[in-house]
């Protein structure tokens, strides 16, 4: 570990926030180092990985440390025949892959920038994307973690078989906390065979209703999709032509995917699309000056839909890409989100209107809890303070 002087700190600014000072992590001890000298001095830390999702949260209170911990990479354990892989926080999704892909295997989590997103950030930033629909949260795919607690701890979580169900599940826990509660070091991840064969499908409608009603009609046909995205607006004319676009993945034996395809055909007009379109589909929102993630329940709300927005069918995650958005419409948009009992999360926007309405929204989470949850995990507030509700 040790401070980089050469370093331009400004390449770690949050929101117009710039750190005093960088240190680069290279070993789970540089990790507990660096976090149990900022507790015993009361200093912020900001824990930085790739940077993808870095920008999600209200302003930090307080930011004296940038810790980056990509150098904190490599894998510790893999285990072909039983699907589990160990590996440190700051390894690279890419790098992962290419790990387990001479073994026919892979984590099956798909997050904007691959290069540049690590494992311990796409699992501490909740990150989501195409893949969602059928292997779900990045959360359910990690079996064990060891993380470096606000004091300076080194806990471990889970453990590095898939049957371990010993204490509490703090994995689901850190799940998107965002670098608050803990420090992610190294995570045991659960695999999945690669297929043997993917097919993308695209199908170009006339606009956002007739799409939401073809969408739900292929969802209660209970067809095994191996990912679906429903494209709208100005997001590309070469991957939505028409304004509205419906993308689907199948995914399994020659013959499963031959059958899907017919058996999606007689839903919309679907034709071949290349299969690299899902990681366009993933970056859209991480690339926008504004993107704003609404959740919701009910399909009233998708009549709330905006000029750009990558909407995922099946966990009815919808990100709002809308340049022009002025802090009151962005009230009345979560406002109505929240009737229906959605949540919308502002996770990138210019820093004076994130300031003006918030990232988070009403909180789901009593207060007290929080709190409580905080002042036992990070006692002295060290940990990115203000960056959580």
């Amino acid at each position: 570990m040790g401070l980089t002087a050469d370093v331009d700190l400004e390449t770690y600014a949050i929101d117009g926030l710039v750190p005093t000072r960088h240190v680069a992590a290279g070993s789970v001890d540089d990790v507990v180092a660096a976090i149990r000298e900022a507790n015993e001095t009361r200093t912020a830390v900001v824990l930085w990985g790739g940077g993808t999702r870095i920008g999600v949260g209200d302003p930090p209170r307080r930011y004296d440390v940038a810790l980056d911990l990509r150098g904190l990479a490599g894998i510790v354990a893999h285990e072909p025949a039983d699907l589990t892989i160990t590996v440190l926080a700051g390894t690279t999704m890419s790098a992962l892959s290419d790990v387990l892909r001479p073994h026919g295997q892979r984590w099956p989590v798909e997050v904007a920038h691959p290069g540049r997103a690590t494992v311990g950030g796409t699992l501490a930033g909740a990150a989501g994307g195409p893949s969602r629909y059928r292997y779900f949260h990045p959360r359910d795919r990690t079996i064990g973690c060891q993380a470096v607690l606000g004091d300076g701890t080194l806990t471990r979580a889970g453990g590095r078989v898939v049957k371990n169900v010993t204490g509490y599940d703090l994995t689901r826990l850190y799940s998107g906390s965002y670098g608050t509660l803990a420090a992610l070091v190294e995570l045991t991840l659960k695999l999945e065979p690669i297929p043997e064969r993917t097919l993308t499908l695209r199908a170009d409608l006339p606009d956002p209703s007739f799409g939401y009603r073809a969408t739900r009609e292929l969802l209660r046909a209970r067809h095994q999709l191996d990912a679906i995205a429903m494209l709208m607006g100005d997001v590309g004319e070469d991957i939505c032509p028409t304004w509205t676009a419906l993308y689907v993945r199948l995914a399994g034996t020659g013959a499963v995917v031959d059958r899907l395809r017919t058996a999606v055909g007689s839903h919309a007009p679907f034709i071949e699309a290349p299969d690299d379109v899902w990681a366009r589909i993933a970056a859209l929102p991480a690339d926008a000056p504004l993107s704003l993630r609404a959740v919701w329940p009910t399909a009233k709300a998708l009549e709330l839909y905006p000029q750009r927005a990558v909407w995922y069918p099946g966990v009815d995650v919808m990100h709002v890409m809308d340049d022009e958005i002025e802090p009151d419409q962005l009230r009345s948009l979560r406002a109505a989100v929240e009737a229906v009992s959605g949540a919308l999360v502002v996770e990138r926007a210019p820093a004076d209107l994130r300031r003006a309405v918030g990232t988070w929204g009403t909180p789901r989470v009593p207060a007290v809890i929080s709190e409580r949850l905080r002042s036992a995990f990070d006692p002295n507030g060290v940990l990115a303070p203000g960056r959580m509700p």
